[in-house]
């Protein structure tokens, strides 16, 4: 009794740091891509500009986040469904999910992406704002995409229990997966990304329907179910809690060691002038490494906030609390600040970085604000 008191404060804890983390820099991939390409009809352009170094940078900043951060919250959302199946049954856990998933999703979708476009078409250099009414992307799920992925997840899982009978107990005796096991998923995962990124076709598409986030993720989504499945497996033999730590520090080095190799390259390219021919194949080079990069940083985070959680402390775990608030309303925030102080003549770094700060603290200050209504606070 006592170890099980342990494990689950302890879970508690460091799963919300992590949340925290990982929606915070969700934020700021997102405040980059207005730079890049666009969020929600905001461009702040960067052609012509005398640092290429900021391009290349939040490129690779962005591709290297996208190893990682949905994954990790794909695994920690799988490694509590099981336990949730089991306390409440399939019936009430599904009607659970399809009020705190469903209620946020049609709001995010309906209010806050059509605000949030409506706004953005008004910016200076939007490419909205050329598009005639019934062109605008009204209706669509843009970064919400996670919530339906996730509730289809779900939906596997709840069917599976009753086809196999299974029934939650831990069972500590079993021992976590080791190198050849996680370099094998690796290897596979790796070919299956590097297959699906492409289907340039079917992604275009996609991007161009209500649909449009999955044109962005949908070739990552068998590492996502991947990592989903291992979460509720994980569940069952507490692997989460006790990994191999000679194994994480190994693989960690080597994923932050391929990472700068990545960005090595793609600054020669840049300043060589050939990116624009080349990034085609550094793509589908990323595409297979992906999972080989996104395993170490996710083994790390989960290994450090362990030791460290009363280091974070309990507002950072609070903030993992407010996380999934943050994630619907952020992309309205960002379009506003953007707007605010995107186009004042700024330096593009200092753009970037004040967005993403103001992004972050006024997402979870407004979610932490409206959490304590408790018909919100039941959603989110």
């Amino acid at each position: 009794m006592d170890y099980k008191q342990t494990t689950t404060q302890k879970r508690v804890l460091f799963f919300d740091q992590i949340k925290a983390l990982m929606i915070a820099l969700v934020i700021a991939t997102h405040a980059l891509m207005a730079f890049l390409i666009n969020w929600m009809g905001v461009r702040i352009p960067i052609e012509g500009s005398s640092d290429p170094l900021f391009g290349a940078v939040g490129s690779f900043f962005l591709v290297f986040c996208n190893t990682f951060y949905m994954c990790i919250l794909f695994l920690i959302s799988g490694y509590f469904v099981p336990r949730s199946v089991h306390k409440k049954g399939i019936a009430r856990y599904l009607k659970d999910r399809l009020l705190r998933i469903g209620v946020p999703l049609l709001v995010g979708i309906l209010l806050i992406n059509n605000i949030s476009f409506l706004l953005g078409r008004l910016s200076p250099a939007s490419p909205l704002a050329k598009l005639s009414w019934s062109n605008i992307p009204f209706n669509h799920v843009v970064a919400l995409w996670f919530l339906l992925v996730l509730f289809t997840f779900d939906l596997i899982y709840c069917a599976w229990v009753p086809l196999r009978g299974v029934r939650f107990s831990v069972d500590t005796t079993v021992p976590t997966p080791q190198l050849r096991t996680w370099l094998i998923s690796a290897v596979i995962l790796g070919l299956l990304e590097l297959v699906m990124s492409t289907q340039v076709d079917l992604w275009a598409a996609l991007r161009n329907s209500p649909l449009d986030g999955l044109g962005f993720q949908g070739m990552h989504i068998f590492t996502y179910a991947f990592l989903f499945l291992l979460g509720c497996k994980a569940s069952f033999h507490r692997w989460l809690e006790r990994l191999n730590t000679h194994l994480v520090v190994r693989w960690f080095r080597f994923s932050i060691a391929s990472a700068l190799c990545f960005l090595a390259i793609s600054l020669v390219l840049t300043f060589n002038g050939s990116m624009s021919t080349e990034a085609g194949k550094l793509s589908l080079l990323g595409s297979f490494f992906s999972p080989f990069i996104g395993w170490g940083v996710i083994g790390y985070l989960l290994l450090w906030f362990q030791r460290n959680e009363n280091r974070c402390g309990i507002r950072l775990a609070n903030a993992g609390v407010d996380s999934f608030g943050a994630y619907i309303i952020h992309p309205l925030v960002l379009v506003v600040v953007l707007e605010a102080i995107g186009f004042i003549g700024l330096n593009h770094w200092l753009v970037a970085l004040a967005t993403t700060a103001l992004g972050i603290m006024i997402s979870f200050g407004i979610t932490h604000q409206l959490r304590r209504i408790p018909l919100v606070a039941r959603i989110i």
